[in-house]
């Protein structure tokens, strides 16, 4: 929705040049206003013997109350506020704050989330229902208090020295203001290369040297007279599975209770109808209550699967006019990509979906569309991905006896040869004795890599299921937590739609739906359906073509013509990178890749291109 940067010095003045080249580095993220404040009285700490300097920015992105005086940072009482997300619950704890004799000078949330910390500090985060990354520093009690949202949707990163915090959306920010050249980790680009992704991390460490994070469902207390920063949790995946198991009847009415939430805005709102489950089952919920003409439907048709068949024909059975996005990957996907790469901020598959989003968000941006609603959440919290999750499922099975339910399964299940070669390769390579990865083995002792040097090189996955746990609920667990697959792909969205002043509301990621992580697989895996208890809540409300379909393809690029058309330039920039040539023998890898399609066309070539696009925008330290 908006970007937050915050800089507290101590005993030096905030350089101020800086910090507006710093806060104008992320406009993208909120254009409507820019929001300055600095605290000219230096703050006494420490008996007048030390101060603190301070300064607040905020670029906005105007999505409740439109008006001016919702403008940040807000500041009340000697407290103030920068804060970056929704909270989506915003006018029920309004209406009982008011009842409580609270006043509020505007109409949108960032006021309520103020009046909260104030009266309750971090404690009142257990009430709010939505996405955030905001900094409140109250001046009585010289606390900053930062928090991030439970899964993360929302970018909250800090730097922090003897002398300086800085608390920004972005990590290129942070940068700025110091002067400093970013300086990724090795250890973290030779993972990227051989494995092929990089989830962001479970912990505060991130890729780049010396700048942390808060993971989601943390909380910053820094205290500005000892100058030091206490971490907290106020919500974890593994507290929300002790309570008692969620009942498959309520699913209908807390689907239908999050996409509500998640509607109420004062900018028009779109929703991304991908042709799968997760989408059009927020459209069904929606059109089931007369709600459809609060959105403007989008599909995206690249026409290499039937994805957006499927959403045209949902669309068709409602009587709704949605607009079809034809995304082509034309001439300027070289362009695009070095864009994606300054403002992804870390390394990326060039992937369909990646590739696709970003175009997809500027289209949707065209039509003056600035909230949109789409369906992620769903295949984690219900088990959506076959390849990754029904394999450990069938590894539980079979080791408790479960025969009555595998039987029935693989009887059913497209490709149960494969995914059970997948289950028992699994149990023989991942155990508690091995931890051995074929496929990355084979890379680094036969493939490209070995140009690189990477054959030297233990760099493990980041994927914390590429050693997948014998646990069907707590791969789920871990695929939701920090440092799963889910942070992966929210990181993607929030860039994406952001790069084209976006903002992007995921109902199924309501944490109310945490429990239901704690189901069987025999309640999410029914038959040849996966995601079986979603499947069965269209019924609740109007079934779709999509209820039943067996599996949704996702967005397909052609990889490999991008290449070939894009061949000198791509390897011009990765020859060009300073950071690869410090590391790498990419002359050699370039003079193969020149000669011949099989280094050129190898999972390496986008890896590669990808750090150097990182090292053209954001200028890494070598």
């Amino acid at each position: 929705m908006c970007g937050i940067f915050q800089v507290f010095s101590r005993n030096r003045p905030i350089e101020r040049d800086r910090f507006v080249a710093a806060l104008a580095s992320m406009q993208h993220r909120g254009p409507d206003h820019t929001g300055i404040k600095f605290h000219d009285a230096p703050l006494p700490i420490r008996d007048g013997r030390e101060s603190v300097h301070i300064a607040s920015g905020h670029q906005r992105l105007s999505i409740l109350d439109l008006d001016a005086r919702s403008h940040q940072p807000l500041e009340r009482a000697g407290a103030s506020l920068v804060f970056n997300g929704e909270i989506y619950n915003y006018r029920a704890l309004a209406a009982e704050m008011r009842a409580g004799g609270d006043h509020f000078d505007t109409t949108g949330d960032t006021e309520v989330l103020f009046h909260g910390l104030r009266q309750h500090g971090l404690d009142f985060l257990a009430r709010a229902n939505g996405m955030w990354a905001f900094a409140y520093f109250d001046e009585a009690r010289r606390t900053v208090l930062a928090s991030r949202d439970r899964y993360g949707k929302k970018p909250a990163f800090y730097y922090l020295d003897d002398d300086c915090l800085c608390i920004s959306s972005t990590i290129q920010a942070i940068h700025l203001y110091l002067g400093r050249k970013p300086h990724i980790r090795d250890d973290q680009v030779d993972s990227f290369l051989l494995h092929g992704a990089l989830f962001p991390a479970a912990g505060e460490d991130t890729h780049f040297i010396d700048i942390r994070q808060i993971p989601p469902g943390h909380s910053l207390t820094f205290d500005l007279d000892a100058w030091t920063a206490h971490d907290s949790t106020y919500f974890s995946i593994d507290q929300a599975l002790t309570g008692p198991p969620p009942r498959e009847a309520d699913l209908p009415a807390l689907i239908a209770d999050a996409v509500d939430l998640r509607l109420v805005s004062d900018r028009k709102v779109g929703l991304l109808l991908s042709g799968g489950i997760d989408s059009t089952l927020i459209l069904s919920a929606m059109c089931a209550r007369g709600l459809q003409d609060q959105v403007h439907c989008f599909i995206g048709e690249t026409g290499r699967s039937d994805d957006a068949d499927y959403a045209k024909q949902c669309a068709a059975q409602l009587g709704i006019e949605a607009t079809v996005v034809n995304l082509g990957y034309g001439g300027d996907t070289f362009t695009r990509l070095l864009k994606m790469c300054r403002h992804q901020e870390k390394p990326f598959p060039f992937l369909g979906s990646s590739m696709a989003m970003s175009e997809m968000y500027e289209r949707v941006a065209e039509q003056d569309v600035r909230v949109v609603l789409d369906g992620t959440g769903g295949d984690e919290f219900f088990g959506g991905y076959w390849e990754r999750y029904f394999p450990i499922a069938l590894r539980e099975a079979a080791s408790t006896g479960d025969w009555t339910w595998l039987s029935e399964v693989l009887r059913y299940t497209p490709r149960a040869g494969a995914l059970i070669f997948q289950a028992l390769r699994d149990v023989a390579l991942h155990n508690a004795l091995i931890d051995f990865d074929p496929r990355a083995t084979r890379k680094r002792l036969f493939g490209p890599a070995r140009l690189l040097g990477l054959h030297r090189t233990k760099a493990k996955s980041s994927d914390p299921l590429a050693s997948p746990p014998r646990d069907f609920i707590t791969a789920l667990a871990l695929d939701v937590g920090p440092g799963g697959r889910l942070g992966e792909w929210i990181w993607h969205n929030d860039r994406n739609a952001m790069m084209a002043s976006v903002e992007n509301r995921s109902p199924l990621l309501d944490f109310r739906f945490a429990p239901y992580l704690g189901t069987s697989y025999r309640d999410k895996f029914h038959r040849q359906w996966n995601k079986y208890p979603l499947r069965k809540a269209f019924d609740a409300f109007i079934p779709l073509p999509t209820q039943w379909r067996q599996q949704k393809q996702g967005f397909r690029w052609n990889g490999k013509a991008f290449i070939r058309e894009n061949r000198d330039a791509i390897l011009g920039l990765i020859e060009s990178s300073g950071y690869l040539a410090a590391r790498y023998d990419v002359r050699r890898f370039v003079a193969r890749a020149h000669a011949g399609n099989h280094t050129l066309l190898s999972s390496l070539t986008p890896r590669l291109l990808c750090i150097a696009g990182i090292d053209a925008e954001l200028g890494l330290a070598s």
